[in-house]
């Protein structure tokens, strides 16, 4: 439909919990159809303008906004400290 499947239902749910949320009463229908109509038209004035543009901001939330330098090639890598906690079975979350 002119936008990439994942923004498309990305979009349906921003909009149907408004829908919802006022237990379909015509009026936040109309806006939340009106919030949906707005957020599609951007996306598709994006997709084409680059179609790869959603690969890329995929692509970019996995980037580090910091790497520590290393001295050579040949330098034992450092440890880094994880901003994200991450589970380590029985020693929980580190």
């Amino acid at each position: 439909m002119g936008v990439d499947r994942q923004l498309f239902f990305l979009f349906i749910g921003l909009c149907l919990p408004i829908a919802f949320s006022a237990r379909l009463v015509p009026f936040m229908d109309i806006i939340a159809f009106i919030i949906f109509m707005v957020l599609y038209s951007i996306g598709v004035l994006v997709t084409r303008a680059d179609s790869q543009i959603l690969a890329i901001f995929r692509r970019h939330i996995h980037y580090k906004k910091y790497y520590k330098a290393n001295p050579s090639a040949h330098a034992q890598i450092l440890k880094t400290i994880s901003s994200v906690p991450f589970y380590q079975g029985k020693r929980g979350l580190v």
